[in-house]
């Protein structure tokens, strides 16, 4: 599943603490994230949205930033390495809506954390621990409900539909890149062209 495909694989949370894919097209893709990124810029709650009152080590730690933003995306996509370069590259990218966010999204998954199992280290926690976080911030109010569903929708369209590399593909889908080491003859068609229409003139006619 590439970048010139019409369709994305969804993750979506179910109730047995697990996650559930569905497919989307890329027009949809394009409006679910202008309605959710829309929705949480002029949404009053929390206020510490737009004051950004949370701690500053989640907007100027890089590196936290990429531990929790990386812990994340393998959290909601099962098999997504961890390691990947371009794997969080979407979230702090200025031409998608979500980067003014990425601080306070952070520091929400480790208040989350140090509510639930007593440490605001959400990397560190196991994949059953962090699934149910990313669930309460599902279950959230409105606002931040919806930027959590918003960071996962990006992060299916950025590891599925290879955003940033398109050549590389996916292994997850079995997509193995734009040419992967294939011959001309495992690529196309020796007889392209009895596969097309017939040309027809002006008056109807075929040529």
């Amino acid at each position: 599943m590439g970048a010139t495909e019409e369709h994305i694989t969804q993750v979506e949370p179910s109730t047995a603490g697990t996650f559930v894919t569905r497919r989307i097209s890329r027009l949809d893709f394009l409006k679910q994230i202008s309605m959710l990124m829309g929705i949480v810029a002029v949404g009053c709650s929390p206020v510490r949205v737009v004051l950004k009152a949370y701690p500053k080590k989640y907007e100027e730690d890089p590196e936290l930033k990429a531990k929790f933003l990386r812990s994340f995306v393998v959290t909601v996509i099962p098999g997504a390495p961890f390691d990947e370069p371009n794997l969080v590259r979407m979230y702090t990218d200025e031409h998608y809506p979500f980067h003014p966010y990425c601080g306070f999204f952070c520091s929400d998954l480790a208040r989350r954390s140090e509510e639930m199992y007593g440490t605001d280290l959400f990397h560190l926690l196991s994949d059953a621990q962090r699934t149910k976080v990313v669930e309460e911030g599902l279950d959230a109010d409105a606002v931040v409900a919806r930027l959590y569903r918003a960071a996962i929708l990006m992060a299916q369209v950025s590891f599925y539909a290879g955003i940033y590399d398109d050549e590389k593909g996916c292994p997850l889908i079995d997509f193995h890149g734009s040419n992967s080491g294939f011959t001309n003859d495992e690529m196309s068609y020796a007889d392209c062209s009895s596969m097309l229409a017939h040309g027809v003139t002006r008056d109807g006619n075929y040529c």
